[in-house]
């Protein structure tokens, strides 16, 4: 499902600012966060982390930026691979949204607009869709938005609510002068390394 909601994002049409709760039905225990949304750039906060990170989404570039405040660090990933388990997507025409999908497919799918719906008391589309290798999921954009806030899927589900329509502050959108650039190969296995158990001693 994930795989197959990322294509909805790359048009160049900006989205309103706004804000918003997402709150994920699955799969089960995922974490619930924030979002900020001005024009291409996205910013997600997740609840009930250890540590206060935080990821920037470039929609225009499809690229991601995961930062490390305790570390004063960020690390950005390569244009056009934003990760899966992140689902926030601009659509260019939420009445004919399917045209736009099925372009920015790099393999063959089907979409379908469902029609007329309504999301925590907002006019939506409804679209469902199935990629080349059987995965399907039903999206909900928001008219007024031109964002997906809602999706479901067999492995995933969740929606945008509490929407506070609204300018969001450019500094929510920028890294921190003095953070350091790191590379996603040393940030792995800096993880695995501080995630591999004691020794023990004899």
């Amino acid at each position: 499902m994930m795989c197959l909601l990322l294509v909805w994002g790359s048009m160049p049409v900006f989205a309103q600012q706004f804000s918003a709760e997402m709150v994920r039905q699955k799969p089960q225990g995922a974490a619930n966060g924030k979002v900020s949304v001005s024009g291409t750039k996205v910013r997600l906060d997740t609840e009930g982390q250890a540590q206060a990170n935080y990821a920037i989404l470039n929609l225009s570039l499809r690229q991601s930026s995961m930062v490390l405040p305790t570390t004063k660090s960020y690390v950005v990933s390569q244009p056009g691979h934003l990760q899966s388990s992140i689902p926030f997507f601009i659509v260019e025409n939420p009445e004919n949204a399917c045209p736009a999908w099925e372009k920015s497919m790099k393999s063959s799918g089907t979409c379908k607009k469902v029609g007329d719906d309504t999301v925590n008391d907002r006019s939506a589309v409804k679209y469902t869709a199935t990629s080349d290798n059987g995965e399907t999921g039903t999206v909900w954009v928001d008219r007024k938005l031109h964002f997906v806030i809602k999706w479901e899927g067999d492995k995933s589900a969740a929606e945008l609510k509490n929407i506070q329509e609204g300018p969001q502050s450019a500094s929510l959108f920028l890294i921190p002068t003095d953070y350091e650039k790191i590379d996603p190969s040393a940030a792995r296995a800096k993880s695995k390394k501080s995630k591999s158990p004691p020794m023990t001693p004899r």
